[in-house]
């Protein structure tokens, strides 16, 4: 943080449909030029190490596996870059599949967060595939990740906290999350969250694009944090 500004950026690669290899490859492209550019927070949209559009091959045990290891590739790819990067990607509690999204830093998985509300009318169908993570009811837990990252904190209520300023305290949701009445990011501001940041992959309809501005103002200004 420079003079309380913070620089954040929407990183967005062009993925190819369930091609987890090439993903990776753009991802970390785009990792090192968001890098480059000085951005601090670099946010990548849900489920880019797929792709959002996989439909029943997020069912696949092969995908999940690949999608797990590529999170742990772009971590060791982007260790020597300064941001925080949010990935997202499906993953695997051994019997649900959760939409989330990674947190990495410095080579590390610093946590998985779920997706709380999933979309399941119009053209979405996200509950056929994975199931909603209920902060109310559910107590945050540890999610293996793999032997060199073990016990990686899974949940809803993380706050990422600067080593370097106390006022940057980072909180991430995704998409649908922030359609709601009482969000996570609501929750995640009443505990001093001062940054969210949400992964989406919306789709583009006439008007969209402007009332989803209007709703980021919004929720913004409530939280008195930067969305």
């Amino acid at each position: 943080m420079k003079y309380g500004f913070v620089r954040a950026s929407c990183a967005i690669p062009a993925v190819c449909v369930a091609d987890v290899k090439e993903n990776v490859s753009r991802i970390v492209q785009k990792a090192v030029e968001e890098s480059n550019a000085g951005a601090e927070i670099v946010v990548f949209p849900e489920l880019c190490i797929t792709s959002y559009t996989c439909q029943d091959l997020f069912l696949q045990d092969s995908i999940l596996e690949e999608a797990k290891n590529a999170l742990e590739e772009i971590a060791q790819k982007t260790q020597t870059l300064p941001p925080l990067f949010f990935v997202g990607l499906p993953i695997s509690d051994g019997s649900t599949i959760y939409n989330a999204a990674a947190a990495i830093f410095g080579g590390k998985i610093l946590a998985i967060i779920p997706k709380s509300f999933l979309p399941n009318y119009a053209e979405f169908y996200e509950k056929r595939h994975f199931k909603s993570f209920n902060a109310e009811t559910a107590k945050s837990k540890t999610i293996f990740v793999s032997e060199k990252n073990p016990e990686v904190p899974f949940g809803t209520d993380i706050l990422i906290q600067a080593e370097s300023d106390f006022r940057v305290k980072v909180a991430a949701e995704i998409c649908e999350d922030l359609w709601v009445p009482l969000s996570p990011s609501t929750r995640a501001a009443l505990f001093g969250a001062t940054i969210i940041a949400n992964l989406s992959a919306s789709n583009e309809i006439v008007g969209k694009a402007e009332y989803r501005r209007l709703l980021l103002k919004s929720q913004s200004a409530k939280l008195c944090a930067a969305y």
